[in-house]
């Protein structure tokens, strides 16, 4: 008995301990693991091909030809002003091109270190969490403010025996709105541990405040998709939840897609897994509890009121429920097997997501730029449907493009209240438009079955992991160009955005 009382904690009969963690107790495979995790990081953030709310972000920070544009311009977006300020000043000091991985590296940086060096977990946990598909892949790969916000709560977090933390706090209203929410939950677990700090408190609500302004809309402002039915979204709010807990989607035919849902259509039944699953965790604190509970609330209520929220938004239940198990250890509580399992699965789809994502492109606008650049189009008349799938067409090449049925030019979107065309309605709008502007072109994610006196395609390019196809079309082929003079759509807007000059239309040297 004496010696099984002298047995070292690492050698006690767990599953996972045994092996894995007894490997990862020396210091060079720790370090090595680490090394690992940072190349392959590092691969991801500078490999990924930007999509379409990452082009949106960077072309309306660096096509704002002022600060007050910028604001003016987010007033129509809806999201709070901090990162598309990192943006600009960023590209203040590097080219186009590198301006989201230059945001994003640092904050990959701090976020996996954070969780590396500063959480209670043990080591073979924190290595599932840094390869998570959420945390490797949708925080850290992907540059947008999610990324800034996740690694601020991580910081604060971490740090929320410091007054610094409070500045953290304080900067997360200005990530976006769901961030706000966070924050409430970490001013509320501060003064659950007395930790209330009256200047940090002031600071966080002066920032809410300036948050709530810079985004409240304009009279003609239009959410970018509008809420279904509050059955209808509350089903899909359901079933989106099920990625959190088998986070690989997968689309038609059972091809692995980003944009897609849970495989098999089996949302509607992990969906309810993972709230019995999370609640589960958490039963043993009601203040926890409440956290959790009241932040799903609000994400209900917000998809089927104002803007249905995708797997991106909603994951941040997951980081809400990795926080509250991170106190949980910390106050000396043990990660059961069901929390553990549940690491492990999200460390595999985190890394199969990566393999995929570094043996093919995310998004293919590159590939469609390079198209109209062999075929010598850049300097033709150019439109796009929907209007915004032509966002890093336009980056790359410079084109602004016409949305179909709004007769002004673009290269970023404002959401305004826009004139669209039903889609039982294109042949007769593409007629009426060669009428006026003689043969054009046309840029569409979709298939378009048109008479081929009408229409002709020139190349089609098929979509990466984010799913998006491109489809690059001569409308009117047997009538000849006409000069085509068409307004911007926004009121102030810098010269075209080229990230990559190469597919830039040809000086007339």
């Amino acid at each position: 008995m004496a010696d099984l009382a002298r047995t070292p904690a690492r050698f006690e009969a767990e599953p996972l301990r045994i092996g894995v963690a007894t490997l990862l107790d020396r210091q060079g495979v720790w370090f090595a693991a680490i090394a690992c995790l940072a190349l392959l990081q590092a691969a991801l953030i500078f490999t990924h091909e930007p999509w379409l709310d990452e082009w949106q972000a960077l072309q309306m920070a660096l096509q704002s030809p002022t600060l007050p544009d910028l604001l003016a311009n987010l007033r129509y977006e809806g999201h709070p002003p901090l990162w598309y300020l990192i943006l600009r000043a960023i590209g203040s000091l590097v080219p186009p091109a590198w301006v989201l991985a230059a945001a994003l590296a640092p904050i990959a940086l701090v976020t996996s270190g954070v969780i590396l060096f500063a959480s209670p977990f043990s080591r073979w946990q924190k290595l599932c969490l840094v390869t998570g598909e959420l945390i490797l892949f949708e925080y850290l790969t992907i540059s947008r403010s999610l990324s800034l916000g996740v690694c601020l709560v991580l910081v604060a977090f971490a740090a929320r025996r410091s007054r610094w933390a409070w500045l953290a706090i304080a900067l997360l209203p200005m990530c976006d709105f769901l961030f706000g929410v966070l924050s409430l939950a970490l001013v509320v677990i501060m003064w659950r541990e007395r930790r209330l700090y009256l200047p940090g408190v002031a600071l966080w609500i002066a920032s809410g405040l300036l948050a709530a302004l810079s985004v409240a809309p304009p009279s003609d402002a239009a959410p970018a998709l509008g809420p279904g039915s509050p059955l209808a979204e509350t089903y899909h709010w359901i079933t989106r939840l099920g990625l959190l807990l088998l986070p690989f989607p997968v689309g038609a035919n059972n091809v692995p897609q980003w944009s897609a849902d849970v495989p098999f259509g089996l949302g509607i039944l992990l969906g309810p897994l993972f709230l019995l699953f999370a609640f589960n965790q958490l039963r043993e604190d009601r203040l926890h509890m409440l956290l959790f509970a009241g932040f799903l609330a609000v994400t209900l209520v917000f998809t089927s009121a104002v803007y249905p929220l995708h797997v991106r938004h909603l994951s941040l239940a997951a980081l809400l429920l990795i926080l509250l198990k991170w106190r949980d250890v910390e106050r000396g509580s043990r990660a059961n097997a069901a929390f553990d399992i549940w690491l492990v699965v999200g460390a595999a789809c985190g890394l199969a997501v990566a393999a995929i994502n570094l043996s093919q492109p995310f998004d293919t606008a590159a590939f469609a730029a390079r198209d109209i650049h062999r075929l010598g189009l850049q300097e033709k008349h150019w439109l796009a449907y929907p209007g915004s799938r032509a966002s890093g067409v336009s980056a790359l090449t410079g084109i602004e493009f016409e949305p179909v049925g709004r007769g002004c030019r673009q290269s970023f979107v404002r959401w305004d209240r826009q004139t669209g065309v039903d889609p039982a309605q294109l042949e007769t709008f593409f007629r009426q438009a060669i009428a006026r502007y003689g043969r054009f072109y046309l840029l569409t994610d979709r298939p378009l079955a048109m008479p081929s006196d009408l229409m002709r395609l020139l190349s089609f390019v098929p979509g990466g992991y984010e799913g998006q196809e491109y489809h690059l079309y001569v409308v009117g082929p047997a009538l000849a160009e006409r000069a085509v003079t068409v307004p911007p759509c926004r009121p102030a807007n810098r010269l075209p955005l080229i990230v990559d000059p190469a597919f830039a239309a040809p000086s007339d040297g």
